[in-house]
């Protein structure tokens, strides 16, 4: 049977008013300027609106949500801060995200981990950037600086910065001529920590996007051979004498890691010595995360068994508290940001935003409840100093327990034997680097200036 044509008409039209009244449905992001992988799923996204920042990230008020970025505050201002991304898992991946360096930050990083090991740390100068591998003594690999590039001074102004993984590759890139390419075994691991770091206020970030790489570019062979070109013809990165040296000597020692049997056999040796000495004068040697951990558990076990400490603890949190409460009695309408829905981490950044402004104004009550919170925590110390003694204060003892030790042939002949080992490494190293010795002398004589300097 033959449909009626003004019928079909009539169905067509409805359908085109139906398509065009439909609402459009969010296109997802995908990044275009990828030159090493091909973008597949995106596993995280995030553009910093307060209505929407997600949970998983982790900032009290070091960090707050402005101009539609996350802003680096004020707060603690002289020390290196950091805001990272909870529960990651990204192997063969493309991460781009804008960033804004202002006011005093000169130095933003994008840092990935796994294992309890970083294994990548993209660098932001304001001068240039730089790609850079970290130490894992586990996998027997020490820190290395894979490539840099000098940009351009931007401050003030949004850039993007797109950084590619894929098996050992990495490449890191703002624009078709500002690019670091880098290869190294421990870039090929799942990133499950991922962290922004910011070494002093002022800086932003904004628009994280974070996408599975589905494989790499039929064209990336042929890139890969151009963009190393280019990269070995650049400038290099403008360094003082102490700086210069610095650098050549830790991608000497990874290079010879890497590629040289012979230069292993002896860093394993002098460890191995090292190790041995260390374990029989085990309290001559302990390291400072030691000590931190050795105090640690001796305050715990302090908890654990004496009602005293958790009595004296508690005035102290419930006086911390009374800290907060004023604070939130003079912005009371910051209590909405405790509500369900809301990012939880706005309530304790603007709480604490509010309170460096009541400090830094003087504010009176506030720093009455402040000096009864030190009053009753100079207590517990001084009731418990043991579940308090000071890593500088357990560092002195170490020490102490070294020094008498010279007085030991057996550990002086011992230690000299560990000091031999590691001279003989040194000593391959400069016959591997003819020119190493030079930039040692003139890294030095610069030192010196500055010392001799300084002392006028």
């Amino acid at each position: 049977m033959q449909t009626d044509k003004p019928i079909l008409r009539l169905i067509f039209s409805l359908l085109c008013v139906c398509a065009i009244a439909a609402p459009a449905t969010a296109e997802t992001p995908r990044p275009t300027n990828a030159v090493m992988c091909i973008p597949g799923e995106l596993l995280f996204r995030d553009d910093f609106d307060p209505a929407t920042t997600s949970d998983r990230w982790f900032f009290k008020a070091d960090f707050a949500l402005r101009d539609g970025g996350l802003l680096r505050t004020d707060v603690d201002p002289t020390e290196t801060k950091r805001v990272f991304l909870k529960d990651p898992s990204f192997h063969n991946t493309i991460i781009q995200f804008d960033f804004k360096l202002s006011g005093q930050t000169t130095d933003l990083r994008l840092v990935t981990g796994s294992g309890g090991h970083y294994n990548s740390v993209t660098q932001i100068h304001r001068d240039h950037f730089q790609v850079n591998t970290p130490v894992d003594r586990d996998a027997g690999l020490v820190p290395a600086q894979l490539g840099e590039c000098v940009r351009g001074s931007r401050p003030d102004q949004w850039q993007t910065m797109t950084v590619e993984y894929w098996g050992d590759e990495i490449v890191a890139h703002l624009s078709d001529s500002e690019f670091v390419l880098g290869k190294h075994p421990i870039i090929d691991r799942t990133r499950q920590y991922f962290a922004f770091q910011f070494d002093l206020p002022g800086a932003s970030i904004d628009n994280v996007r974070v996408w599975a790489a589905s494989g790499q570019r039929e064209d990336w062979s042929e890139t890969r051979k151009k963009l190393a070109k280019a990269q070995a013809n650049r400038n290099p990165v403008s360094r003082d004498p102490a700086e210069r040296y610095k650098l050549a000597y830790m991608n000497l020692k990874s290079r010879l890691t890497l590629e040289d049997q012979a230069y292993r056999d002896l860093v394993a040796r002098h460890e191995k010595l090292q190790a041995a000495l260390h374990a029989d004068y085990a309290e001559a040697f302990v390291t400072h995360k030691q000590l931190g951990k050795r105090i640690a558990k001796k305050k715990q076990h302090i908890k654990e068994t004496d009602p005293g400490f958790k009595i004296m603890e508690t005035r102290v949190h419930k006086a911390s508290r009374a800290e907060d409460n004023y604070v939130l009695s003079q912005k009371p309408e910051l209590a909405r940001l405790k509500e369900d829905g809301v990012n939880r981490n706005r309530f304790p950044s603007e709480l604490g935003l509010v309170r460096a402004k009541l400090d830094a104004a003087g504010d009176k009550q506030l720093a009455a409840l402040i000096a009864e919170t030190a009053r009753l925590q100079a207590a517990l110390e001084a009731r418990f100093p043991e579940a308090f003694e000071s890593v500088d204060a357990a560092i002195e003892k170490r020490n102490a327990v070294r020094k008498s030790l010279n007085n030991d042939p057996e550990f002086q002949a011992r230690n000299k034997t560990v000091a031999d080992a590691g001279k003989a490494v040194k000593d391959y190293e400069h016959k591997a680097s003819p020119g190493l010795t030079q930039l040692e002398a003139a890294s030095k004589a610069y030192i010196d200036s500055l010392k001799s300097s300084d002392a006028k």
